[in-house]
């Protein structure tokens, strides 16, 4: 049987939800609930799906929608930022290692 792998952005959209309201995680799922279908939740049955999160990453609809819903538009910009960020540390370390090929060269040209 194959395993499902499932978007590791829903798994990080939950957790940044969870960090920006200071909340744990399984608070996440059962105010997902309850902001969803209109009740509260039963603790078994948010149990049962926090399981299968803790398990298998896998984020139902509704509580990627609320966890979407939570987190600020700045934070967005701030994961932009971080990736931009990784990018052009990528470039510099590219650029070092260029320059330390350049200063090799030069050294076994003058040796």
């Amino acid at each position: 049987m194959e395993r499902i792998v499932y978007d590791p952005a829903d798994t990080d959209c939950v957790v940044s939800a969870a960090n920006y309201l200071e909340v744990s995680e399984f608070a996440i799922f059962s105010d997902a609930y309850t902001a969803w279908y209109g009740k509260q939740a039963p603790d078994k049955q948010v149990e049962k799906v926090f399981v299968q999160y803790l398990q298998e990453n896998k984020v139902p609809f509704w509580v990627r929608n609320y966890a979407r819903s939570r987190v600020p538009e700045e934070a967005s910009l701030t994961e932009q930022a971080d990736a931009d960020a990784r990018i052009a540390n990528n470039y510099l370390y590219l650029a070092s290692i260029i320059a330390e090929y350049v200063l090799l060269g030069c050294y076994l040209m003058l040796r």
